[in-house]
């Protein structure tokens, strides 16, 4: 529910052979039903709905067989988001959900407004990767306030293992923990991504969280 695997929109797969190879490995994995969340993000990747419909449509009739591949975004809360969401453009996952990230060095002055202003215009919204906010690290329980408004939370996968680093790992495990995370995505942007993710299911914490019955992941295939 968390990837980058449409070719040639942003950081993530190059082109459609990138992309077919990510997907491929993802289906050695065990991934069958994918919703992939290219960026939206205007001064890097200004993405719109029919560009990333376009790179859909270069994978049509290419996927490994039994792989579904439906499309979101992982929107950036900037001035092209508001544009886009007042344009009523945005592609949302299953249930009105939407994946948002922000700054991960300082948090935005009004955070709290945009999200309350996306409950009341019926969307759910799920807070990408939480554990790489540094300046949540020192003020944990600020996670508790954004889930007392609703928000969801979704860890990455490779935030359980060293990949991000130990102290994204630590605030990632204390999440779980406290049996604070709804979803759980790869946030796979290429191919070198595969071996990390191997890891994941062999961390005290991978299973801990699917064993806790907490996890919305099959919500989005409903």
């Amino acid at each position: 529910m968390h990837s980058h695997l449409i070719p040639g929109v942003d950081d993530g797969a190059k082109d459609v052979q990138d992309s077919i190879q990510i997907i491929s490995g993802l289906k050695e994995l065990g991934f069958y039903h994918l919703i992939t969340t290219p960026h939206t993000l205007q001064d890097i990747h200004p993405n719109t709905s029919e560009t990333l419909k376009t790179g859909h449509l270069k994978l049509q009739g290419k996927l490994p067989e039994g792989i579904s591949l439906n499309l979101s975004s992982e929107y950036y809360l900037d001035e092209q988001f508001q544009k886009q969401l007042n344009e009523n453009s945005l592609m949302p996952l299953p249930g009105n959900r939407l994946l948002v990230e922000f700054s991960q060095i300082s948090r935005p002055h009004n955070l709290e407004e945009v999200f309350f202003d996306l409950g009341i215009k019926g969307y759910q919204i799920i807070l990408a990767h939480p554990e790489r906010y540094l300046f949540f690290h020192k003020h944990f329980d600020y996670y508790k306030r954004i889930k007392e408004m609703g928000v969801e939370l979704q860890v990455n996968a490779l935030s359980l293992t060293d990949h991000y680093g130990k102290h994204v790992k630590s605030i990632a495990e204390k999440l779980i923990e406290k049996d604070m995370i709804d979803f759980i995505g790869t946030d796979i942007h290429h191919v070198k991504h595969l071996d990390s993710l191997k890891k994941v299911p062999y961390t005290k914490h991978f299973e801990r969280l699917v064993k806790s019955g907490l996890l919305k992941n099959k919500d989005l295939t409903q």
